[in-house]
């Protein structure tokens, strides 16, 4: 049954860059269209201070992910589906001289309650719809238009999503939590995020190891996604080249700093 988001949904939503009420934005569909990406791509590389297109292909996708972080949220927590597809999906655009930190908004507001019948095969359809049919699209057309592994991408996706249901949820008595959780990293075929064999997530979901310069157990990164390369020069505090010359640069986000990080890849 459909119904429209609730103001304490909604409310709840704004929590991960929610807003119902946008000024200016731009649908996730553009993204599709080589010449409309590639346009968008350059006016982000410009206004954040990204030195290549491609930098600006890893930022977009670490902002996208609060989709996902979205979609599961409504998944868990309240058992229901929104509207997963990219035209619903809107963002906003980047502003010369500032952080870029959207917020994203959706045109259909309405959600599907689960029909309270097999949620494991309708828990499957949502990710589906998520993954197969919103995320990997976007995934793709960034690979092939400025040569950006999908590797550092999935990663990227799967840092938001690890801390939604690893902090976020945490503490939530909710079963779901746990079941969908475990789903999305060991359950989930790789049909599920697109035309793969494998689970693109599993691969990130390591132990988390003490790391020295930041004083924390953290499970650091096995792909670097260039957020150091922007003005303000900061690496994530689960960046795989924290121990490293901090003027070495990654080339590909692959190869981490000229090590060899092809091993942590399989």
């Amino acid at each position: 049954m459909a119904n429209k988001m609730t103001d304490q949904e909604l409310l709840q939503l704004k929590k991960y860059r929610f807003n119902s009420r946008l000024e200016h934005s731009f649908s996730a569909a553009e993204l599709l269209d080589e010449s409309s990406l590639n346009g968008f791509l350059k006016d982000l590389a410009l206004a954040i201070g990204a030195p290549s297109e491609k930098i600006a292909a890893s930022m977009l996708i670490k902002r996208y992910a609060f989709f996902a972080v979205m979609s599961l949220y409504a998944l868990t927590v309240w058992n229901k589906k929104i509207n997963l597809s990219l035209d619903n999906v809107k963002m906003e655009p980047a502003e010369q001289g500032k952080n870029w930190l959207p917020a994203i908004s959706l045109t259909d507001l309405t959600v599907v309650d689960w029909d309270g019948e097999d949620r494991p095969e309708w828990r499957k359809s949502v990710f589906n719809d998520l993954f197969a049919n919103n995320i990997y699209p976007i995934i793709t057309k960034l690979e092939k238009t400025v040569g950006i592994s999908r590797l550092i991408l999935w990663e990227n996706i799967s840092v938001y999503l690890f801390w939604l249901y690893e902090t976020e949820l945490n503490d939530i008595e909710n079963d779901n939590v746990a079941s969908d959780f475990h789903y999305l990293i060991f359950e989930a075929e790789g049909q599920v995020f697109g035309r793969y064999n494998e689970n693109p997530l599993q691969k990130y979901y390591g132990e988390k190891t003490y790391v020295k310069e930041r004083d924390a157990e953290l499970r650091v990164r096995k792909t670097c996604c260039f957020s150091y390369q922007l003005p303000a020069g900061k690496r994530c505090k689960t960046c795989p080249c924290t121990h490293l010359a901090m003027d070495g640069r990654c080339q590909d986000g692959e190869n981490i700093c000229g090590t060899n990080p092809k091993k942590n890849l399989v």
